[in-house]
Protein backbone atom coordinates (compact mmCIF):
# COMPACT_ATOMS: atom_id res chain seq x y z
CA UNK A 1 0.00 0.00 0.00
CA UNK A 2 3.13 2.40 1.22
CA UNK A 3 4.98 1.68 -2.51
CA UNK A 4 1.94 2.24 -4.06
CA UNK A 5 1.56 5.75 -2.83
CA UNK A 6 4.99 6.80 -3.09
CA UNK A 7 4.37 5.46 -6.81
CA UNK A 8 1.98 7.37 -7.42
CA UNK A 9 3.07 10.61 -6.25
CA UNK A 10 6.22 10.26 -8.00
CA UNK A 11 4.83 9.58 -10.89
CA UNK A 12 2.48 12.96 -10.37
CA UNK A 13 5.49 14.60 -9.61
CA UNK A 14 7.47 13.25 -13.14
CA UNK A 15 4.47 13.65 -15.27
CA UNK A 16 4.07 17.89 -13.64
CA UNK A 17 7.57 18.47 -14.64
CA UNK A 18 7.32 17.33 -18.42
CA UNK A 19 7.20 20.10 -20.78
CA UNK A 20 3.65 20.14 -21.99
CA UNK A 21 2.52 21.97 -25.30
CA UNK A 22 -1.19 24.45 -24.27
CA UNK A 23 -2.47 26.54 -27.06
CA UNK A 24 -1.53 29.50 -24.96
CA UNK A 25 1.43 29.39 -22.60
CA UNK A 26 2.35 32.42 -20.22
CA UNK A 27 5.69 32.04 -18.55
CA UNK A 28 7.55 34.07 -15.96
CA UNK A 29 11.31 35.02 -16.56
CA UNK A 30 13.99 36.92 -14.71
CA UNK A 31 17.24 38.62 -16.13
CA UNK A 32 20.10 37.19 -15.11
CA UNK A 33 21.91 40.74 -15.05
CA UNK A 34 25.42 39.53 -15.04
CA UNK A 35 24.58 37.70 -18.71
CA UNK A 36 22.31 41.08 -20.00
CA UNK A 37 23.28 44.38 -21.19
CA UNK A 38 21.86 47.11 -23.24
CA UNK A 39 25.23 48.46 -25.28
CA UNK A 40 24.49 51.92 -26.35
CA UNK A 41 26.49 53.68 -28.47
CA UNK A 42 26.68 56.70 -30.65
CA UNK A 43 25.88 60.62 -30.47
CA UNK A 44 27.94 63.63 -30.93
CA UNK A 45 31.36 62.00 -29.39
CA UNK A 46 30.42 58.19 -30.57
CA UNK A 47 30.89 56.50 -27.47
CA UNK A 48 29.36 53.35 -26.24
CA UNK A 49 28.29 52.80 -22.57
CA UNK A 50 26.98 49.16 -21.15
CA UNK A 51 24.07 49.04 -18.91
CA UNK A 52 23.60 46.08 -17.05
CA UNK A 53 19.29 44.58 -17.20
CA UNK A 54 17.49 43.47 -13.70
CA UNK A 55 14.05 42.52 -13.17
CA UNK A 56 11.25 40.49 -14.60
CA UNK A 57 9.12 40.34 -17.49
CA UNK A 58 6.29 37.82 -18.84
CA UNK A 59 6.55 36.12 -22.52
CA UNK A 60 3.04 34.84 -23.82
CA UNK A 61 3.39 32.03 -26.39
CA UNK A 62 0.05 30.86 -28.61
CA UNK A 63 2.04 28.39 -30.50
CA UNK A 64 -1.10 27.51 -32.69
CA UNK A 65 -1.80 31.09 -33.93
CA UNK A 66 1.71 31.66 -33.95
CA UNK A 67 2.21 34.65 -32.25
CA UNK A 68 3.67 35.96 -28.79
CA UNK A 69 3.56 38.90 -26.66
CA UNK A 70 5.91 40.62 -23.21
CA UNK A 71 3.46 41.20 -20.83
CA UNK A 72 4.35 42.69 -17.47
CA UNK A 73 7.69 44.02 -18.47
CA UNK A 74 9.31 45.01 -14.80
CA UNK A 75 13.00 45.51 -15.50
CA UNK A 76 15.11 48.11 -15.61
CA UNK A 77 19.00 49.40 -16.65
CA UNK A 78 21.83 50.07 -14.49
CA UNK A 79 20.86 53.77 -14.93
CA UNK A 80 17.57 53.26 -13.54
CA UNK A 81 15.37 53.35 -17.11
CA UNK A 82 12.97 51.26 -17.99
CA UNK A 83 13.43 48.31 -20.55
CA UNK A 84 9.86 48.16 -21.33
CA UNK A 85 9.92 51.87 -22.07
CA UNK A 86 13.34 51.77 -24.07
CA UNK A 87 12.33 48.74 -26.23
CA UNK A 88 8.68 48.75 -25.84
CA UNK A 89 8.41 45.52 -25.25
CA UNK A 90 4.62 45.27 -24.22
CA UNK A 91 3.94 46.87 -27.31
CA UNK A 92 5.85 44.48 -29.89
CA UNK A 93 3.96 42.15 -31.80
CA UNK A 94 5.87 38.15 -31.70
CA UNK A 95 5.70 35.62 -34.39
CA UNK A 96 6.32 31.95 -33.72
CA UNK A 97 9.20 30.81 -36.33
CA UNK A 98 10.04 27.81 -34.60
CA UNK A 99 9.82 26.04 -30.98
CA UNK A 100 13.18 27.79 -29.88
CA UNK A 101 13.06 30.83 -31.91
CA UNK A 102 10.49 33.74 -31.62
CA UNK A 103 10.84 37.19 -33.45
CA UNK A 104 9.56 40.40 -32.13
CA UNK A 105 9.07 43.96 -34.11
CA UNK A 106 7.36 46.77 -33.41
CA UNK A 107 8.62 50.48 -33.06
CA UNK A 108 9.81 52.72 -29.75
CA UNK A 109 7.32 55.11 -28.04
CA UNK A 110 8.55 58.09 -27.81
CA UNK A 111 9.33 58.34 -31.84
CA UNK A 112 8.87 55.46 -34.66
CA UNK A 113 12.11 53.99 -34.19
CA UNK A 114 11.84 50.50 -35.57
CA UNK A 115 12.56 48.00 -32.70
CA UNK A 116 13.52 44.18 -33.66
CA UNK A 117 13.94 41.20 -30.98
CA UNK A 118 14.83 37.79 -31.18
CA UNK A 119 13.79 35.46 -28.08
CA UNK A 120 15.77 31.97 -28.16
CA UNK A 121 15.59 29.19 -25.86
CA UNK A 122 18.84 28.05 -25.22
CA UNK A 123 18.08 24.81 -23.01
CA UNK A 124 15.23 22.85 -21.88
CA UNK A 125 15.58 23.75 -18.68
CA UNK A 126 13.59 27.59 -19.82
CA UNK A 127 16.91 29.36 -20.24
CA UNK A 128 15.91 32.10 -23.32
CA UNK A 129 18.38 34.17 -24.99
CA UNK A 130 16.92 38.21 -26.23
CA UNK A 131 19.04 39.80 -28.62
CA UNK A 132 18.38 42.33 -31.27
CA UNK A 133 17.90 46.52 -30.22
CA UNK A 134 17.04 49.20 -32.39
CA UNK A 135 18.98 52.32 -34.22
CA UNK A 136 17.92 56.18 -33.63
CA UNK A 137 17.82 57.19 -37.22
CA UNK A 138 18.38 60.99 -36.47
CA UNK A 139 21.36 63.60 -36.65
CA UNK A 140 23.65 62.74 -33.66
CA UNK A 141 21.15 59.31 -32.78
CA UNK A 142 22.22 56.21 -31.12
CA UNK A 143 21.81 52.51 -31.34
CA UNK A 144 20.51 50.37 -28.37
CA UNK A 145 21.30 46.50 -28.35
CA UNK A 146 20.01 43.91 -26.22
CA UNK A 147 21.94 40.85 -25.08
CA UNK A 148 20.24 39.18 -22.44
CA UNK A 149 20.10 35.47 -20.68
CA UNK A 150 16.39 34.84 -18.38
CA UNK A 151 15.33 31.77 -16.49
CA UNK A 152 11.87 30.71 -15.66
CA UNK A 153 10.91 31.62 -12.58
CA UNK A 154 8.98 28.54 -10.87
CA UNK A 155 4.92 28.85 -10.49
CA UNK A 156 4.27 28.19 -6.70
CA UNK A 157 2.14 25.56 -7.84
CA UNK A 158 5.06 23.89 -9.11
CA UNK A 159 6.94 24.77 -5.94
CA UNK A 160 3.87 22.86 -3.86
CA UNK A 161 4.09 20.08 -5.70
CA UNK A 162 8.00 19.42 -5.28
CA UNK A 163 7.46 19.81 -1.67
CA UNK A 164 4.99 17.52 -0.86
CA UNK A 165 6.64 15.32 -3.11
CA UNK A 166 9.73 15.30 -1.26
CA UNK A 167 7.24 15.57 1.94
CA UNK A 168 5.75 12.04 1.22
CA UNK A 169 9.15 10.35 0.19
CA UNK A 170 11.00 11.66 3.40
CA UNK A 171 7.80 10.53 5.80
CA UNK A 172 8.10 7.25 3.54
CA UNK A 173 11.85 6.66 4.21
CA UNK A 174 11.21 7.64 7.89
CA UNK A 175 8.60 4.78 8.49
CA UNK A 176 10.86 3.06 6.66
CA UNK A 177 14.00 2.89 9.15
CA UNK A 178 11.64 2.87 12.14
CA UNK A 179 10.14 -0.73 10.71
CA UNK A 180 13.36 -2.34 10.45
Amino acid sequence: MKRGIISIIICVLFFCTLPVRAVLVTTTYEFLPEQSNVIKCGGIRGTCKTFSVEGQFQLTVDYDAGVASFARVDATLSSGSSIDNLFNMTGLDGTVISDTIIDFEGQTLDYPFDVYLQVALMNPEGQIHLTGGFVQNVPDGSGYDLDAVAVVIPEPSTLLLIGLGGLFVGKGIHRHTKTV
